[in-house]
C-alpha cells in the first residue's frame, strides 16, 4: 500500500508540474532516441530534419543519382493561401467599415463644435480631435490593406529565396551526407555496431551528430523567424474594428494543431496526473499500474540499457518493476478503494427467494 501511494504522488506531482507549466513537449525526448525502436519515436515529430522548413527537393536522375535542390512551391502557396483568408476575415479594404469610421468622425466634429460654440468645459476636445484623427488614419490603413499584404508576401518571399540562395552550399552538403555523419566513414559489414560500441568511434559520432543538430537548429530557427514575421505582420495590417478579432494562423507543415506530437503533448500530462490519483486512491490500481508500467516500458524504450551512450533510465526500470508488483499483488483492495468494489464482487446480492404458491 505505502509503495503504491509513494509511486501515485510521483506520477501525480510529474502530471501536475508539466500541466501547471504548460510548455512540457516530448520532442527532444523522442528526437533523443536510441537503439532499434529510434526511428519509430523520431517519426512522431513532424519534420525532423527539417526538410519540410527549409524546402529541401530530393530528385533522381535518369542515371539513379538523387539530387538535392530547394523547391519553395509550398511555403509560397501556403503564404498566399493565408494571405487570402487573412483578407477575408479582417475584411482588408472593406468599404462599409471606411463608412462606418467616417461617420463616427461626423459624429464627433459635430460633439467638438458644439462643445466649442457653448464653451462647455467638462467634453475633453482634445481627446475627441485625437479619435477623429485615429479615424482618419483607419481609413487610410484600411484603404491601403491589400496592397500592403502584397507588399508584405513580396519581401518575405525575397527573404526567404535570399537565405536559401545564400546557404545553398552549407544545406545541400548536410543533406548530402547526413547518411555519413559528416565525413564519417563507415565501412564495411559490421560499420554501425563499430560506430556504437568503440568509444572513440562512438565519441566522434556523437561530436558530429551534435555539430549537425546545432547547425540545423540555426538554420530551421531563421526559417521559422520568417514565417513568424509574415504571421505578425499581415495579422497587424487589422485595425479598429477588424483588430478586436481573433488572429489567423499561418498554417505551418512542419507544426500542425493535430500532429503526433501535440497530442502526445496534451495527453502524456494528463496520464500521469490520472494515473497517480488512481493510484493514490487506491481505484482501479491494476490498471493504473499496467498502464503507468507501460509509460515507463516505452520510455526505456527510447534508451535501452545495453546500448552504450544511452542516458541512465535505472529510476524508470526500479518504478516500473514496482508497478508490476502493485499489478501482481491487488495493492489497490488494502487501504484503497478498490477494497470496496472486490467486496461487491465477493458478496453479490441475493436473489429474492421463491414464493409458494
Amino acid at each position: 500500500m505505502l509503495l503504491r501511494v509513494v509511486i501515485g504522488f510521483h506520477f501525480f506531482k510529474e502530471g501536475t508540474g508539466k500541466l501547471q507549466s504548460g510548455t512540457f513537449t516530448a520532442k527532444y525526448f523522442l528526437k533523443d532516441a536510441k537503439g532499434p525502436a529510434a526511428p519509430y519515436f523520431r517519426k512522431l515529430i513532424r519534420d525532423d530534419d527539417g526538410r519540410e522548413r527549409l524546402c529541401i527537393e530530393e530528385t533522381e536522375t535518369a542515371g539513379g543519382e538523387k539530387r538535392i535542390g530547394f523547391n519553395t512551391d509550398l511555403a509560397l502557396a501556403l503564404w498566399d493561401d493565408f494571405i487570402d483568408r487573412a483578407a477575408l476575415h479582417y475584411g482588408f479594404g472593406s468599404e462599409e467599415l471606411q463608412t462606418e469610421i467616417r461617420n463616427r468622425r461626423e459624429r464627433l466634429a459635430k460633439q467638438i463644435q458644439a462643445a466649442r460654440e457653448e464653451r462647455d468645459t467638462s467634453v475633453d476636445t482634445r481627446r475627441l480631435e485625437e479619435q477623429r484623427r485615429m479615424g482618419e488614419e483607419s481609413i487610410l490603413k484600411i484603404r491601403n490593406q491589400l496592397e500592403e499584404a502584397d507588399r508584405i508576401f513580396a519581401i518575405h518571399k525575397e527573404q526567404l529565396l535570399t537565405w536559401l540562395d545564400g546557404n545553398q552550399a552549407e544545406v545541400i552538403a548536410h543533406y548530402g551526407t547526413e547518411n555519413r555523419l559528416g565525413g564519417f566513414e563507415r565501412d564495411g559489414e559490421n560499420r554501425q555496431e563499430v560506430a556504437i560500441y568503440v568509444d572513440s568511434l562512438r565519441s566522434q559520432v556523437n561530436t558530429i551528430r551534435s555539430d549537425r543538430e546545432k547547425q540545423l537548429a540555426g538554420w530551421t530557427s531563421q526559417i521559422e523567424g520568417i514565417w513568424d514575421s509574415l504571421e505578425a505582420q499581415i495579422n497587424g495590417l487589422a485595425t479598429d474594428k477588424q483588430a478586436e478579432l481573433e488572429p489567423v494562423r499561418l498554417h505551418r507543415p512542419y507544426n500542425q494543431l493535430n500532429s503526433n506530437l501535440k497530442w502526445i503533448d496534451k495527453i502524456i500530462p494528463w496520464f500521469d496526473t490520472v494515473v497517480g490519483v488512481l493510484l493514490i486512491l487506491g481505484l482501479f490500481t491494476r490498471l493504473a499500474s499496467f498502464a503507468g508500467a507501460g509509460f515507463l516500458a516505452s520510455v526505456i524504450a527510447t534508451q535501452p540499457p545495453w546500448i552504450p551512450g544511452t542516458s541512465p533510465t535505472y529510476y524508470q526500470a526500479i518504478e516500473l518493476i514496482a508497478l508490476l508488483v502493485i499489478f501482481a499483488t491487488f495493492a489497490g483492495r488494502m487501504g484503497g478503494l478498490d477494497y470496496f468494489l472486490s467486496s461487491r464482487k465477493r458478496n453479490p446480492s441475493s436473489l429474492p427467494e421463491n414464493q409458494n404458491v
